[in-house]
């Protein structure tokens, strides 16, 4: 397994406190200098929630993360701490046939009650990771004086966690890339053991999944 792991040959629970929706498209362009940004649906989100707003031109590092001030009470329209650095544009684009397409960046939540953190800089790249996978034993039966083999599958539930600082930069030869999530040898969807990762946020990382 290696370090700053959480091995799961059992099962795993984290759910977070659900929200509506995580993420959304920006309704109107936002430009830089000011503090609002216009939401292309209502959500849930929380004054002290960061959010994340990606870039809408050729630059990823104008993605930007900001803190919630206030949010409107239909949930559309939402008021950060500080000014936006850049603009996100917005384009409305007819097709010939009438349809509207939204060209627009996302805004994301980042926060989510239930986190889990690794304390090591981000400069490491060597945070945490979670391994999900199955293991078989032989063990000693003395009653029918015979071993028998057990054959056990982990699973993993995620859902509305904050996943910081994961992810592990090792050069490794095999499939196993050091991910902050890493599921192997799962087989086939089982309905009695689902594994899903659902409305999740990834913060501050190396790999993700």
């Amino acid at each position: 397994m290696g370090p700053v792991v959480i091995g799961v040959y059992g099962g795993l629970d984290l759910h977070g406190l659900p929200q509506n929706i995580t993420w959304t498209r920006i309704g109107a362009t936002a430009a830089s200098g000011q503090n609002t940004i216009v939401l292309s649906e209502p959500v849930d989100w929380l004054v002290g929630d960061e959010i994340i707003v990606t870039t809408t031109d050729t630059h990823i590092e104008h993605t930007e993360r900001h803190t919630i001030a206030s949010i409107t009470s239909n949930g559309m329209t939402i008021t950060t701490v500080a000014a936006l650095a850049y603009t996100h544009i917005v384009l409305n684009q007819v097709l010939n046939n009438g349809q509207v397409v939204h060209i627009a960046g996302a805004v994301g939540l980042l926060t989510h009650n239930v986190r889990v953190i690794s304390r090591n800089p981000a400069s490491n790249l060597f945070g945490f990771r979670i391994l999900v996978t199955d293991y078989a034993i032989s063990t000693w039966d003395p009653v029918a004086a015979q071993y028998l083999y057990i054959y056990y599958k982990g699973y993993a539930r995620i859902s509305n966690t904050q996943f910081i600082g994961y992810g592990q930069y090792v050069i490794t030869n095999n499939d196993d890339l050091r991910e902050g999530i890493h599921l192997d040898n799962l087989g086939d969807w089982n309905a009695s053991r689902p594994t899903y990762v659902d409305s999740c946020s990834f913060d501050g990382g190396y790999f993700s999944a």
